[in-house]
């Protein structure tokens, strides 16, 4: 045979396909590929009609922080942020949005709010009413992970208490022999879980470090503090600092500030230092500041100096700040979204309050209200998705 043909996927040996379908362990891909042909779809079972968000059942979590009832089951679950484009031949042309889909089930799902966990309540009036899943591109950008426990009259519910899941590696539904559980709480204490484990374990630090968020780089899981360290946690789950903070040398630094985030950008990791302090007029709902003082600052690792560099842009690219996991993306690869910029959202007074999304400009260090609310927590989307 030439070597130059190509050989139809339906050709490969079926131990291959196995071995490929075995690796997928997203609902959607495994839809996807199940969807090819025979070979592919006899090739790997299909999915259980379950809850598909649930990863596995977890110990309750040991924290003062942390209210679920001792006897509750507890597990970790997880919602996908997209990024969807629609088709070229929609009628108002080719877009690309950003989408958190909880998967209830076989063939139920829900769109949640990027920054919070609350069901979308409005959508754009450009949106598709109909989701066809084999129809649209969909790029898978992060998992994000909570702990919820059975409520036994409200179904699943989270934990209350717990600001930051993270599990490592990002293996659902293979290899969980090999994963761990990593938990902050809301006084700052980080914890973890090894899969097998009867209980929970506090990482080894001084009483008075406080944590602030948790990401995985390079390979390794590192956390952030409240004074600007951060640390990366060994396969012996000890915690090893980096040399410096994000401040430098300077020992006698008092942070003060509304927590740092943690966001990998081009194989990089970058500590964003959030400031809300007092002087915008937000007397309206929809505003600009220009303001001297400092919202966010940014600083970024550097590997062949060892050490924090503070940036002043981020090029192309746009870091979101979400509750439960911060990620970044090339503003060019979504429509609307603007690159050199940080979008965040601040808290809701009460769950009946609305979320006001916002981007922080780095290029002139201006923070906009965006044009529409993010969600209302408790209500339901009316979208149907197929």
């Amino acid at each position: 045979m030439d070597p130059t043909e190509r050989r139809p996927s339906s050709d490969l040996p079926p131990d291959i396909l196995s071995m490929i379908g075995g690796r997928l362990d997203n609902p959607m891909d495994i839809l996807r590929f199940r969807s090819v042909c025979s070979p592919f779809r006899s090739s790997i079972p299909p999915l259980r009609r379950n809850t598909s968000r649930v990863a596995f059942q977890v110990p309750c979590p040991t924290s003062e922080a942390v209210f679920p009832r001792p006897s509750a089951a507890v597990f970790l679950c997880w919602s996908t942020v997209y990024a969807l484009e629609t088709p070229e031949g929609a009628a108002s042309g080719p877009a690309r949005w950003l989408l958190k889909l909880e998967e209830l089930e076989l063939g139920r799902v829900r769109i949640l709010s990027l920054f919070s966990q609350g069901r979308m309540a409005f959508l754009p009036r450009e949106f598709p009413k109909v989701l066809d899943f084999l129809q649209f591109r969909m790029v898978e950008i992060c998992r994000e992970y909570t702990l919820d426990y059975d409520s036994r009259t409200r179904g699943l519910v989270h934990v209350e208490g717990i600001r930051k899941v993270l599990m490592h590696p990002d293996c659902v539904g293979s290899d969980l022999d090999r994963c761990s559980v990593y938990f902050i709480d809301e006084y700052g204490q980080l914890a973890y879980w090894r899969y097998g484990d009867e209980n929970w374990s506090h990482l080894d630090h001084p009483e008075d470090f406080v944590f602030d968020d948790i990401a995985v780089y390079n390979g390794k899981v590192c956390a952030v503090d409240y004074f600007g360290l951060v640390w990366e946690i060994n396969e012996s789950f000890g915690l090893q600092p980096f040399p410096t903070s994000i401040y430098g040398s300077n020992s006698n630094h008092h942070p003060d500030d509304d927590g740092k985030y943690l966001v990998v950008s081009s194989g990089d990791l970058y500590v964003v230092d959030t400031y809300y302090r007092d002087g915008a007029n937000e007397s309206h709902p929809f505003y600009t500041v220009n303001t001297s003082m400092d919202y966010f600052r940014v600083f970024r690792w550097d590997r062949q100096r060892r050490r924090w560099e503070e940036v002043r842009s981020l090029g192309n690219s746009a870091f979101f700040l979400c509750k439960r996991r911060s990620f970044a993306l090339p503003a060019c690869e979504l429509g609307g979204c603007h690159g050199n910029c940080i979008y965040y959202a601040e808290e809701a007074d009460s769950i009946f309050s609305m979320i006001d999304v916002k981007v922080f400009s780095l290029a002139d260090r201006s923070i906009k209200c965006l044009d529409f609310y993010d969600s209302i927590l408790g209500m339901m989307n009316t979208s149907r998705l197929k």
